[in-house]
């Protein structure tokens, strides 16, 4: 599994929010114009999706841009691809996103507990508990959603239904009024073990307060404890 890189991700003043971004993610940079971001996205479908017509490229670049405008407004604070070769030489893809949002008044150890207590009863095959980060006590769902993709994307007319895998981290800020969404997502299916570590790893490395330069021993030994922590949690 990817190791964290020496360069964590800062949030900006006023929220004291630090992660780092493992080998193998790919972020969006929320500062970049967004023409040369736009520029980017083309390319990129075109390359990935060859019998994309140039109009099925370009709306599919447009929605993605508006689709960014939305996750900023709603408090997304990184959010990256990430490809990663798992130790059978095979390879697990998906998508991870950080949000910032107010939370309601109180202790903000309790915060965790009242997200999983304001959830409706989870559907079958959800699977939901506390966990302990370095950071703090999180809320974790792990759950499988079926959700449409548009067919512009692989240059087909109809939409496709797809199956996804999601594993989502809430905690709250100590001394401010807001909470964090760490949130992953994957089509790979067959490939859940590898994808919980991911995410708990990633997870592991959220923090409130700046983090050792290069990870200390104990930071990578508490990565450690909440994989094994997750693992006993949901099996």
């Amino acid at each position: 599994m990817a190791t964290p890189t020496e360069h964590p991700a800062i949030v900006p003043e006023p929220i004291p929010l630090w992660f780092r971004v493992p080998e193998g993610f790919q972020p969006i940079d929320f500062e970049q114009p967004p023409e040369e971001r736009f520029d980017q996205v083309v390319a990129n479908l075109s390359e990935l999706h060859p019998s994309a017509t140039p109009e099925q490229v370009a709306v599919t670049a447009l929605s993605f841009e508006a689709s960014l405008a939305k996750l900023a407004d709603d408090g997304v604070v990184h959010f990256s691809s990430f490809l990663l070769r798992t130790d059978d030489d095979e390879l697990v893809s998906g998508v991870c996103q950080i949000a910032v949002m107010q939370r309601p008044p109180g202790d903000p150890h309790l915060y965790p507990l009242s997200v999983l207590e304001s959830n409706e009863p989870p559907p079958k095959g959800t699977h939901q508990g506390l966990v302990e980060l370095p950071a703090g006590v999180a809320a974790v769902i792990v759950a499988g959603h079926e959700m449409s993709v548009p067919g512009m994307l692989f240059g087909i007319e109809e939409d496709t239904l797809s199956q996804v895998r999601t594993v989502t981290f809430q905690l709250a800020f100590p001394h401010t009024p807001e909470a964090v969404s760490i949130s992953f997502a994957t089509e790979d299916l067959e490939h859940g073990d590898e994808f919980l570590e991911l995410a708990t790893v990633f997870a592991g490395g959220v923090s409130f307060t700046a983090p050792a330069e290069p990870p200390s021993e104990e930071e990578l030994q508490a990565a450690q404890e909440v994989h094994n922590d997750i693992s006993r949690t949901f099996g």
